[in-house]
């Protein structure tokens, strides 16, 4: 059995607490609610002095009474992020600074388990937002990862999933969403985990969409989860950011563009060799400044991707010509509705 906070919507930018538990019944991990904490789960702890606090008796005793009998230190440990900040900047530099001491990788037997007891899905997800990328063969070679994943109820394995996606800047979202729901294996181009968003929009979203409902309905993926008459809390949240993320703001373009451009930077070539005027850019693109007046984003994002599928590199295209095109699309993109 392990806790853990669960936080739930409670209104606009507010969250409620409750302290929930992982438990086995049947072979098969649920959970149970055990304290609502309100929306500050630091109403736990009692301060005596400047630095001095413990968490409440009747608390404990309220734990207790439900058969739970967690060690004390796990406890403060669970709720420490939410202890008075003044005490908590005090004590920081003092914790688990011997933890090391204990660390043990994961044996053999332990990463088997981990592949062999958890679902691909929260693989590719643990992995991105650990790693910042996903591809088979890296998920297959870091199986200690998903050992945190292990002796878990589905909702607790979303509540730390969650808790990890705070991290994640909105421009990374359809990155990430194409990379965990693995978007890739239905497009043959070459380019489509560099840059996605040079891939059909309208077959993308169709996946996209078949993936999620693919996974609504999948019954190992949900196995102990309380049934829902809609689709579950995390996919809505993933439609969410999916649609709300519109496509030009991705960060596929930008990243290839930048990293070819420091690699430039440190190569010698000034930064100032980089910069691109609108009237050069109006050229790369083969516009006017009449016809872009009369564009939406969309519209430029569609022309930038049929010039980006020529010159794209894996095409045999020029990378010096691609990255001035993209530089040519992000000078022009904020001027448009």
């Amino acid at each position: 059995m392990s806790m853990y906070l669960a936080r739930t919507e409670a209104g606009s930018r507010l969250h409620r607490y409750i302290l929930r538990e992982s438990y086995c019944s049947g072979g098969v991990f649920l959970s149970r609610d055990l304290v609502d904490l309100g929306l500050d789960p630091g109403r736990v702890f009692v301060y005596s002095g400047d630095s001095s606090f413990h968490i409440d008796e009747d608390f404990l005793k309220g734990l207790r009474a439900q058969g739970v009998a967690a060690p004390y230190r796990e406890l403060e440990e669970l709720f420490f992020p939410f202890i008075d900040p003044y005490i908590k900047t005090k004590l920081q530099p003092f914790r688990n600074r011997h933890a090391y001491r204990n660390w043990r990788p994961a044996d053999e037997a332990l990463r088997a388990r981990a592949m062999r007891e958890t679902h691909a899905m929260d693989r590719r997800r643990l992995h991105f937002l650990r790693l910042g990328r996903t591809s088979v063969e890296t998920i297959d070679k870091t199986a200690a990862l998903y050992t945190v994943l292990l002796d878990k109820s589905r909702d607790e394995i979303e509540q730390l999933i969650l808790a990890r996606e705070q991290a994640l800047p909105p421009r990374e979202y359809p990155h990430y969403l194409f990379a965990v729901f693995d978007l890739q294996r239905f497009f043959p181009e070459s380019y489509a985990r560099s840059i996605p968003q040079a891939l059909n929009r309208d077959q993308m979203d169709a996946h996209f969409v078949a993936e999620v409902c693919r996974l609504a309905a999948d019954p190992e993926f949900w196995r102990g989860y309380k049934p829902a008459r809609c689709l579950p809390d995390p996919l809505i949240r993933y439609l969410i950011m999916y649609f709300d993320a519109a496509p030009e703001q991705s960060p596929a373009w930008t990243r290839f563009s930048r990293s070819s451009r420091s690699r430039r930077f440190h190569s010698g070539v000034r930064p100032d060799a980089d910069r691109m005027s609108r009237p050069q850019a109006f050229s790369i693109l083969g516009l006017t400044a009449e016809q872009l007046a009369g564009m939406r984003k969309k519209d430029l994002t569609r022309i930038y991707r049929q010039k980006a599928l020529e010159l794209h590199p894996d095409k045999g295209g020029d990378t010096e010509q691609f990255i001035r095109l993209t530089a040519a699309y992000e000078e022009l993109l904020p001027s448009l509705p």
